[in-house]
């Protein structure tokens, strides 16, 4: 951000700690910050409808507001932008437990000069600007997910259903919340089962992915489907359990299995639709399998 200015919203009722972090400021090569000033909330909140911020600086501890209600106030006003907690030691809990809430960062007043503090705003506002990046990315590709005619499950090293979207829910005659914990195996017959047995053994051991399986309808009646696996790993090589795409080809079915194999291998833009929905999935993936899921099956 070297010659870019920066706007500063400064919330803090203390005016030698104002002075002192916008001398601090004006300091700074390269980098022009322009600060408005603010000693109570009301006022800075107030400041944020008629100005164009980059970024917050928030004192926990003002007259009119205290601890973490201070940044759960400033947040629901202004989540697009970076915030972060000014503090003293003794309110140094309420400003961790406010970066837990979203804040970017927090600083201790006294403990900082204005290399630590021009870095710190710096670095809050790129990883804002990324992790809003990030959250509109995963929005749009939970929409793909959600919208995508194909049916879509992800399962655990105990083939249990941690998620399942509304096409895959709809091709068996299921709610969702039907389908969710319960065993993939609960939706195949002996033979269907067997068969995603001998699936997920070929994908863990890096044999083609797609394969044809059937399922069982919540009717009694059979889905065939074009299914394509990809496994999960943890990053020391901890087997998670598996993300799976299933197309309907039961109206097909009857067609000899050597011609459909040929259509498969054919039509390479089903083999890019399937990369690209795995691409989407990432986010899905991350979700579900959260550090708390990893200590859960390790």
């Amino acid at each position: 951000m070297n010659n870019e200015s920066i706007k500063v919203l400064l919330i803090e009722d203390n005016k030698g700690d104002a002075i002192l972090i916008q001398e601090m400021l004006k300091d700074v090569e390269k980098t022009n910050f322009q600060v408005k000033h603010a000693q109570i909330l009301s006022d800075g909140i107030d400041y944020l409808q008629d100005n164009d911020f980059n970024i917050i600086l928030l004192d926990l501890a003002l007259p009119d507001s205290h601890g973490i209600d201070t940044f759960n106030q400033t947040n629901n006003q202004a989540p697009e932008l970076p915030i972060i907690i000014l503090t003293g030691l003794s309110d140094e809990e309420f400003a961790i437990k406010a970066v837990g809430e979203g804040a970017q960062d927090y600083l201790v007043k006294g403990e900082v000069d204005k290399q630590l503090l021009a870095r710190s705003m710096k670095y809050a506002i790129e990883r804002n600007i990324i992790e809003g990046k990030l959250k509109k990315s995963e929005e749009r590709y939970r929409i793909m997910v959600e919208k995508t005619q194909s049916g879509i499950f992800l399962i655990n090293p105990y083939n249990k259903l941690n998620y399942v979207n509304k096409q895959m829910a709809n091709m068996l005659g299921y709610q969702i919340n039907e389908m969710r914990n319960k065993s993939i195996f609960d939706f195949m017959d002996k033979e269907g089962k067997k068969a995603f047995q001998d699936h997920l053994k070929k994908i863990r051991n890096g044999i083609g992915n797609i394969h044809e399986l059937k399922f069982k309808n919540k009717s009694g009646s059979q889905l065939w489907a074009l299914t394509s696996t990809n496994p999960i790993y943890k990053g020391n090589g901890n087997y998670l359990g598996s993300v799976s795409i299933i197309t309907d080809i039961s109206a097909r079915k009857g067609v000899e299995k050597n011609i459909i194999e040929a259509m498969v291998e054919k039509d390479k833009s089903y083999r890019m639709i399937i990369a690209n929905m795995m691409e989407a999935i990432k986010p899905l993936i991350a979700q579900e399998y959260s550090e708390e899921y990893y200590d859960k099956f390790n």
